[in-house]
């Protein structure tokens, strides 16, 4: 089995066609037609190189803030 794993930033889920959003984006709905979406989505760090770290190394960021 071959994975490919696509990080976007700054896309809002209400925005996103695929996700039941009013903003008519084909090449998203393709995308998700030819692979999988989550519903759910559990982050460490909110910012995007740390999330990226978590992501990568599999260990929590930025724990001590809030």
């Amino acid at each position: 089995m071959k994975t490919v794993f696509l990080l976007f930033d700054s896309l809002n889920r209400r925005a996103l066609s695929c996700y039941g959003g009013d903003t008519v984006t084909p090449n998203f709905q393709r995308l998700a037609d030819r692979g999988i979406t989550f519903d759910n989505h559990y982050v460490g760090s909110l910012p995007c190189m740390p999330a990226r770290r978590d992501i990568m190394t599999g260990r929590l960021n930025f724990m001590h803030r809030s």
